[in-house]
């Protein structure tokens, strides 16, 4: 006989509401009739495990999570969806990562966690102020590299901004995620340790940077997002990427160096303002348009581009010094605040090593070697 499953219908009906989508997007994306779907959310209805699990994928969360009886949903999150209506996050692999995050926030937020220091960043813009009000506290976390000839090195500048926010008291973890379009992860509320997650998989250091300096803007709003290049009409992934875009491109030498460009040919045009400042060619060329700089510059440089782009493949941070791996690879993950903050707590004998190894699956000597090398990059 075969398994059957009821999910909880309140809690079902929750998820659907707080991601703002209609009976008819979620079971066209189920690949349930209408009908079924507002008798799962009206009543305990047995459903088959295939039909749970592409229910649960339809609503973009874990299959357990329709089991809740009291399940919180942050209500940002809801129209995280791709063009064809598909959740940002599909695949399991991604949502483990989410999972993951999140178990380190409760972690950290315990009592032997307690210092009375929290970051205060959450809560600290407003999305319904102005986007240059909400660059210029952006700004005070930019700690842009640049090379002799005054252009943004994105690799350099994604390390400094990094310690920069991580100083503030937020969490930078690295990781890789294959065949998922999310690019970042940002876990923020006030009174909690706000946590971005990068996922490095495809990314070129600009592009990195940009979704770093993205979830940052979403630690200073103090709400959780989704950076992801499918995602549309999100208005707060649209505001972060506006103060991104101001922070990084700022307006008076965006356009200076725009009027100082002879070249006609969109792509060059677009390449050359994405190497002074550090951004994507997509990103230099939304700007353009943007700012009216060009009469519909995005479009025709979209026009322009090869019908197939290879994929790019990143190195971890300091993994090309480290052939691949080592602590170099390691500190790209983790970044320094988790060590560090894990280190102190095993010094105290607040919490075994044992501990700190289940959260980072390190070995004890390459956890105590991050663990070192956190102190003196944030305290130092």
């Amino acid at each position: 006989m075969a398994l059957k499953l009821s999910p909880e219908p309140k809690t079902v009906k929750l998820i659907r509401e707080a991601r703002q989508l209609t009976s008819a997007a979620v079971a066209a994306e189920a690949k349930l009739s209408e009908q079924l779907l507002t008798a799962i959310e009206a009543k305990p209805t047995e459903l088959t495990k295939a039909k749970v699990v592409s229910l649960a994928k339809a609503l973009a969360v874990p299959p357990q999570f329709l089991f809740h009886k009291k399940l919180e949903i942050e209500e940002n999150l809801p129209d995280f969806r791709t063009a064809a209506n598909r959740p940002a996050i599909l695949t399991s692999a991604g949502l483990s990562r989410v999972q993951r995050a999140k178990s380190i926030i409760s972690y950290l937020d315990d009592d032997v966690f307690a210092t009375g220091e929290k970051p205060q960043l959450a809560g600290s813009i407003d999305i319904k102020g102005e986007v240059e009000a909400a660059a210029a506290v952006l700004r005070k976390y930019y700690s842009p590299v640049r090379r002799s000839d005054g252009t943004v090195d994105p690799g350099d500048t994604f390390r400094e901004t990094r310690v920069t926010i991580e100083k503030e008291g937020a969490i930078v973890l690295c990781d890789r995620v294959a065949n998922d379009s999310f690019r970042g992860f940002c876990f923020s509320e006030k009174g909690h340790f706000p946590l971005i997650l990068i996922n490095i998989a495809g990314q070129r250091p600009a592009t990195k940077l940009f979704t770093l300096m993205h979830e940052i803007v979403h630690v200073l709003l103090g709400r959780t997002g989704v950076s992801d290049p499918t995602l549309i009409e999100n208005k707060v992934e649209q505001f972060c990427n506006r103060v991104t875009a101001s922070v990084m491109m700022p307006t008076d030498a965006f356009v200076s160096a725009f009027r100082q460009l002879t070249s006609k040919d969109v792509r060059r045009v677009a390449n050359a303002l994405a190497n002074r400042f550090g951004v994507s060619k997509q990103a230099a060329a939304i700007r353009i348009s943007e700012l009216k700089l060009s009469d519909d510059f995005y479009g025709r440089w979209l026009r322009s581009l090869p019908p197939r782009i290879p994929p790019i493949e990143e190195e971890d941070e300091d993994a090309s010094v480290s052939g691949g791996g080592g602590i170099g690879a390691q500190v790209g993950r983790f970044g320094y605040l988790l060590p560090h903050m894990l280190g102190k707590a095993v010094d105290k004998r607040s919490i075994s090593i044992l501990d700190a190894y289940r959260l980072t699956n390190l070995k004890p000597q390459t956890f105590s070697q991050l663990a070192k090398i956190g102190e003196r990059r944030l305290e130092h």
